[in-house]
C-alpha cells in the first residue's frame, strides 16, 4: 500500500495534474499500489540568485498617490509574453520539473499556459480557458474573486478528465470572494539587468520566467515574446484613443444581426479612453448616460485592446438604458477584442477641422462594434 492523496486520475492524465501540483491541496488515503502513479521528476529546489520585485516610486508631493502601492509588474509588459508553466514548488521546497517532451495515452501533455490581462489571468490548458478575476491590491498582493471555467463551441479537447481537474485545482487554490491571496514575480539570471520595459523587443529573446506564488506553491513560467499579428487600416496609440469620445454607430453580433440593447435610436452609447494611469495601465469607459462600466485596459502594439473590470456606481435609470449599460458590460468588461481605424472624408461643415474616424472593434466572442470618434467633451 502506497499513501498518495485521494483525487484519483487517470494515468494518462496524471503527468499533467501532478506536475500542478493538485496533491497539495486535497485529503490523504492509502491505496493500492497498482492505482498509484508517482511523481518522479522532483529535485532539490536551486538556488535562486535574482529573485526581484519590480517597483515603482512613491509620489512624496501627492499624499493620496502616496497611499497606493503600485503592482509589482506593468500588465501591459507581461502581456507581451506567452507564458508556459515549466516547474511548480511545493510547501516542502521540492520542485517537479515538466518534461515538455512527456506522452501520455498517445500524443504530448499540452501546456498549461498563462496569459496576463488587465483584472485577470487566464490560463490556457489545449482549448480550454479558466479565467481568474482578481482585485483588492494591496500590500503587493491581489486577492481573487474566483474562476470562470469556458470551454469554446469549437473546442475538441482530447483529455477532458485533465481539464476537469485543472479547473478544480485552480477553483481550490484562488477561491472566491477576495479569501486567496497571490502574486506575480519577475525571475531572471544575474546577467539581465532590470532594464525589463526596456529590453522586451530585443533581437534575441530574453529568458524571463514568472513565479506565481499562491498559497504554499510557487508555479513557475517561462516567458516567450508573443509573435505580434497582422494589423488593417491606420496606427492606433493610447493618444489617439483619449484624443475623442466615441459614439457606438453599429452593433452586430456574432451572426451579424443588431445588438437591439444597444441599438435603440435616443439611447446612445459611448466610450471613452481617459488618461493613463499607474503601472502603465489605462481607463477606458462606456455608458448611455447613466451609470457607466469600465476598467483598466491595455492596447497590444498589434492593436489588441484587453479591458479589465472596475467598480460602478448602481443607480436607476429606466428598463432601456439600464439594459443598454448591462448589455455594454456583458461585451466589454474583461474583453479581447481587435481593433481597427479607418479614416473617412469629413462632411461636417460645422466643424470641418474634426477628422472623421470609423474605430472597428471585433470581440473575440464574435461581436462587432464600431466606433465615431466626437469631440471630448468635459467630464
Amino acid at each position: 500500500m502506497t499513501l498518495s492523496c485521494h483525487l484519483l486520475i487517470p494515468a494518462r492524465t496524471f503527468t499533467l495534474i501532478s506536475m500542478f501540483g493538485v496533491a497539495g491541496l486535497v485529503g490523504c488515503q492509502t491505496i493500492n499500489d497498482n492505482t498509484f502513479i508517482p511523481i518522479t521528476a522532483k529535485a532539490p529546489k536551486p538556488v535562486d540568485t535574482d529573485e526581484r520585485i519590480i517597483t515603482f516610486p512613491q509620489s512624496d508631493d501627492n499624499e493620496y498617490i502616496g497611499s497606493w502601492k503600485l503592482p509589482e509588474l506593468p500588465v501591459e509588459s507581461l502581456n507581451r509574453f506567452d507564458w508556459k508553466l515549466v516547474r511548480w514548488i511545493d510547501n516542502e521546497d521540492v520542485v517537479t520539473y515538466i518534461d515538455p517532451d512527456s506522452y501520455t495515452g498517445g500524443y504530448t501533455i499540452p501546456p498549461l499556459m498563462l496569459d496576463v490581462r488587465p483584472s485577470n489571468l487566464v490560463f490556457k490548458y489545449d482549448c480550454q480557458r479558466y479565467r481568474l478575476h482578481h482585485d483588492g491590491y494591496h500590500n503587493y498582493t491581489y486577492s481573487s474573486y474566483g474562476v470562470t471555467t469556458t470551454t469554446p463551441a469549437s473546442c475538441k479537447i482530447k483529455d477532458k478528465q485533465a481539464a476537469s481537474d485543472i479547473s478544480d485545482y485552480l477553483t481550490q487554490l484562488f477561491p472566491k470572494y477576495g479569501r486567496g491571496r497571490f502574486n506575480l514575480k519577475l525571475i531572471s539570471t544575474p546577467k539581465q539587468s532590470s532594464s525589463f520595459l526596456n529590453k522586451i523587443t530585443s533581437k534575441k529573446p530574453i529568458p524571463y520566467e514568472l513565479a506565481l506564488n499562491a498559497q504554499d506553491k510557487q508555479f513557475i513560467f517561462a516567458g516567450t515574446p508573443k509573435t505580434p499579428q497582422p494589423t488593417s487600416g491606420l496606427p492606433i496609440n493610447y493618444e489617439l484613443l483619449k484624443t475623442y469620445q466615441w459614439r457606438l454607430v453599429s452593433a452586430v453580433d456574432s451572426d451579424n444581426k443588431a445588438i437591439i440593447e444597444i441599438s435603440r435610436p435616443g439611447f446612445p452609447v459611448s466610450a471613452y479612453f481617459g488618461y493613463p494611469v499607474y503601472n502603465e495601465e489605462h481607463q477606458v469607459g462606456f455608458g448611455s448616460d447613466c451609470n457607466g462600466v469600465g476598467g483598466p485596459y491595455i492596447l497590444t502594439a498589434d492593436n489588441m485592446l484587453l479591458i479589465g473590470s472596475g467598480a460602478q456606481s448602481m443607480m436607476g435609470c429606466g428598463p432601456k438604458r439600464e439594459a443598454a449599460e448591462d448589455k455594454i458590460r456583458e461585451l466589454e468588461q474583461l474583453s479581447k477584442s481587435q481593433l481597427a481605424l479607418q479614416r473617412l472624408p469629413n462632411t461636417n461643415t460645422d466643424n470641418p477641422s474634426l477628422p472623421y474616424y470609423l474605430l472597428t472593434q471585433k470581440l473575440d466572442t464574435g461581436e462587432i462594434l464600431i466606433w465615431k470618434n466626437q469631440k471630448t467633451v468635459t467630464r
